[in-house]
């Protein structure tokens, strides 16, 4: 099983690709289920909700993947998660300071991004990123990441704010069937 996670609407995004991508994904032609979710861009409940439903999966899944959004024009492909975040969330929040204390500075994903990217990189326009900014997209893939603790990998892909839906669907089922092939 993938769990995705795409994020809600937010500030000046009331629509947020990421959920709407996650909402119209469907890979039929996989022989796996496809968890999806859609998480608040909020400090307390993102973190909550992503636990609630950790909790109530039957078995660990065999990847998670988060999408965000950023304003970049390339989708990224991040390796790491900082255990810093910064900003004011939609339940006008704001977290400035570490994320956990007693954890690493960083964590990083168990899954071979390097190799994803090398197959992905003449396909979609996408980098490699060891900096998933400061904002939710970076606490919720440390905390992602802490969670999991190496027993399943984790993912952070950061969209294009602007992307439009039917590229970001076939960019995004893209990734996973690529994916699929090297776990």
């Amino acid at each position: 099983m993938i769990l995705l996670t795409g994020f809600g609407p937010y500030d000046n995004y009331k629509r947020n690709i990421s959920s709407e991508i996650v909402k119209n994904l469907e890979i039929a032609d996989l022989d796996i289920n496809i968890r999806k979710e859609i998480l608040p861009v909020s400090w307390k409940f993102s973190i909550r909700s992503y636990q609630d439903i950790l909790n109530k999966l039957s078995r660990k899944p065999k990847i998670v993947i988060l999408l965000g959004i950023h304003s970049n024009r390339h989708y990224h492909l991040e390796n790491l998660g900082w255990n810093f975040a910064f900003g004011q969330d939609i339940d006008n929040y704001i977290k400035i300071g570490i994320i956990r204390y007693n954890l690493h500075l960083w964590l990083r994903t168990i899954l071979n991004v390097r190799k994803l990217y090398s197959l992905l990189k003449e396909r979609i326009d996408i980098k490699l990123s060891n900096f998933a900014g400061t904002y939710l997209c970076n606490y919720l893939y440390y905390w992602a990441l802490s969670l999991s603790d190496k027993k399943y990998p984790v993912l952070f892909i950061h969209l294009p704010n602007n992307e439009k839906l039917n590229r970001g669907v076939e960019i995004i089922s893209t990734i996973i069937r690529t994916i699929n092939t090297i776990l």
